[in-house]
């Protein structure tokens, strides 16, 4: 593979492999007026529509290429502050009020991304070129089976972080940090010496300790199956409440190569009455706890060089290898 080449890679996976459903942000994040956010280093436009559902389009008008987030909706429709120019969801020129038989009405001119909408997240698809159509049809967006089955509940959190995704990929896969970085919000026996194991799983792998004692760590798993799923378990004791163990989703989605949105889902096996008291808990009692462990996370990983950092691995990070690998394995399908 040529330096060129190479270049080409590392780019990619700095800004997000392609032909994937990337996890934007909670639902909330888009309301009743269009907003402009970026994702994979690509500016976006979204709205709703008269019924709801979220669109999504590159931030650029047709016209003059002014940023179709500063617009106005009119009839579900997204219309340019700059002249009026209307684009509709599907990234075609819906009208052009100011001359009405301009040929553009009804051409496709900007590209959109298909938007799926669930358990309080949305998701988008981005296709491995930035031609207006995508190479490929999007595959059905596969959830894990706690954001399907009704056994379970949970809701998100999200942030901005100031570092690559890369730094956060690494920290949620990486089993052995928490014993030292969370030693004072977690309960860890710290100090013991230790090696990672890491398992093949049908879409992924799973990371453990060979020595359990001291961890609290019930499940840490990686899930590449049309996007990318980070599953991670905690012991949670009785005072915690019914549920048994805690799961955790952390998604993090570049932005640029220098800011990532981190997007965590906290899930209970729990329904009903039990499911309105996690969640009762959760907002009243836990979330302050929880959040001292993110911040310890995050105040790490944005003090952290540009990625890449000067590294020299050991055992314990065969995780964050397994990932980096296949990550690039990726990259170099869609820059051969």
């Amino acid at each position: 593979m040529t330096a060129e080449t190479e270049a080409r890679v590392e780019r990619r996976a700095a800004l997000g492999v392609r032909d994937r459903w990337w996890c934007i942000g909670p639902s909330s994040l888009v309301g009743s007026q269009a907003v402009g956010l970026t994702r994979l280093g690509i500016k976006l436009a979204a709205w709703r529509d008269k019924t709801g559902k979220v669109n999504m389009v590159e931030d650029y008008c047709p016209h003059r290429g002014a940023p179709l987030s500063m617009g106005h909706l009119t009839d579900g429709r997204l219309g340019c502050r700059y002249h009026g120019v209307e684009v509709a969801g599907d990234g075609s020129v819906a009208a052009v009020p100011g001359f009405p038989e301009c040929s553009y009405v009804g051409r496709k001119m900007v590209r959109s991304y298909p938007v799926v909408e669930h358990f309080q997240g949305l998701w988008a698809w981005f296709g491995a070129n930035d031609q207006l159509e995508s190479a490929i049809e999007p595959p059905p967006l596969v959830f894990p089976s706690e954001f399907t089955s009704p056994e379970w509940t949970g809701f998100p959190i999200s942030q901005t972080w100031q570092t690559n995704y890369q730094y956060v990929w690494d920290n949620v896969i990486d089993i052995m940090h928490p014993e030292y970085l969370h030693k004072d919000t977690q309960y860890f026996e710290t100090g013991v010496a230790n090696t990672v194991v890491a398992t093949p799983a049908p879409t992924g792998f799973m990371v453990r300790r060979k020595i359990y004692e001291g961890d609290n760590v019930e499940i840490m798993e990686f899930i590449d199956n049309g996007s990318f799923w980070f599953r991670v378990g905690f012991y949670a004791p009785p005072g915690c409440g019914p549920g048994g163990n805690w799961r955790v989703f952390p998604l993090a989605t570049p932005i640029d190569e220098y800011h990532c949105q981190m997007t965590v889902w906290r899930m209970r096996n729990v329904s009903g009455w039990e499911g309105d008291l996690f969640r009762f808990m959760f907002n009243t009692k836990l979330e302050q706890y929880n959040w001292a462990i993110v911040q310890e996370d995050k105040e790490m990983l944005e003090a952290m060089p540009p990625w890449p950092a000067r590294e020299n691995l050991y055992q314990h990070d065969i995780g964050p290898a397994r990932l980096r690998k296949h990550v690039r394995d990726e990259a170099r399908k869609q820059c051969a």
